[in-house]
């Protein structure tokens, strides 16, 4: 997944009082960022159709992060 802006220029601030649980996801998103989950997943090749309009490694990252 490439970004216009990094996550971790991102800043977070965590008090707001009855957040929901997404407020964290940032720091996972950053872990993602580090280990360069996206680019490992756009080596791996599979079937797609020739109409597809979205990759098969986009798709695998956004279950990932969802």
């Amino acid at each position: 997944m490439k970004s216009i802006t990094s996550i971790s220029k991102i800043k977070s601030e965590f008090s707001l009082q009855n957040a929901t649980s997404f407020g964290s996801v940032k720091i996972f998103l950053a872990y993602l960022e580090k280990i360069k989950l996206a680019q490992a997943m756009s080596s791996l090749s599979g079937g797609k159709a020739h109409n597809s309009i979205f990759p098969i490694h986009r798709i695998l990252l956004y279950l990932v992060v969802d």
